[in-house]
């Protein structure tokens, strides 16, 4: 079982990358999680900003998340500290 987290998506950085404000961990939990945390979408790649194509895949992830409550089941932390995880809406 993966450990778990939800919140509020507060910023949405790129296509396939978000910061959120961590408001309840999974009880199940095996590892501890920050009250701000920037989640890397598992299993998808987004061309990089400033492309054209890389900030409309930004525009498009910032309509279905920012502001929303998402739970995010965690897979790993990547080589820049950042969640890597694969994510539900909530709201």
């Amino acid at each position: 079982m993966s450990d778990t987290i939800r919140g509020l998506v507060t910023n949405v950085v790129d296509g396939d990358t978000f910061d959120m404000n961590v408001t309840h961990v999974g009880t199940q939990n095996r590892l501890q999680y920050n009250n701000a945390e920037r989640i890397r979408i598992a299993e998808i790649n987004k061309p990089e900003l400033p492309s054209l194509l890389g900030q409309r895949s930004k525009n498009h992830l910032q309509t279905k998340l920012q502001g929303k409550i998402v739970r995010c089941f965690i897979q790993a932390r990547d080589v820049y500290g950042r969640i890597v995880a694969k994510v539900q809406i909530l709201n």
